[in-house]
């Protein structure tokens, strides 16, 4: 019974990470109250570099995961600036073109994009305004994310 309880526990936790999501959710950095997040709630600004902030009901924390893109607000998507694997490189807000810096996928709690790369906060600390960016995947807390 107790090997029985523990497969659902794992099974359920393991629900997010499932690669398409249509509806709107909250992405966290680890166990904090830090959510994604893009400034301006209306019209997006291409190129707009997106940081992590203390959540919020608003919609600019309001993000889709569908085939591998993750959209918000405006329909705009996160894209790696300069479209390159490059450790340090920020995190920005760009209209949707299917290009490969814009493709992310989850695994073992990263998002995972071009390159190998994952996303993770500079400097590693989930303070508001603290910008994302993608650098090499480890271990370290900044990288790891919840979806809800």
């Amino acid at each position: 019974m107790k090997f029985i309880v523990l497969a659902l526990l794992a099974a359920t936790s393991m629900l997010w990470l499932l690669p398409t999501r249509a509806d709107a959710t909250q992405i966290t950095n680890g166990s904090s109250n830090a959510c994604i997040n893009v400034p301006w709630h209306g019209s997006p600004v291409q190129g707009t570099p997106v940081h992590v902030k203390q959540c919020d009901p608003w919609r600019n924390q309001q993000w889709r995961i569908n085939q591998g893109q993750v959209t918000g607000v405006g329909g705009f998507c996160l894209d790696v600036e300069g479209g390159k694997p490059v450790d340090g490189s920020r995190v920005v807000y760009e209209p949707c073109n299917q290009s490969p810096s814009q493709s992310w996928r989850i695994a073992q709690g990263r998002f995972v994009g071009i390159g190998g790369k994952c996303l993770d906060i500079k400097g590693g600390v989930p303070d508001d305004g603290a910008f994302l960016i993608v650098s090499t995947c480890s271990s370290v807390s900044s990288q790891q994310w919840t979806v809800h």
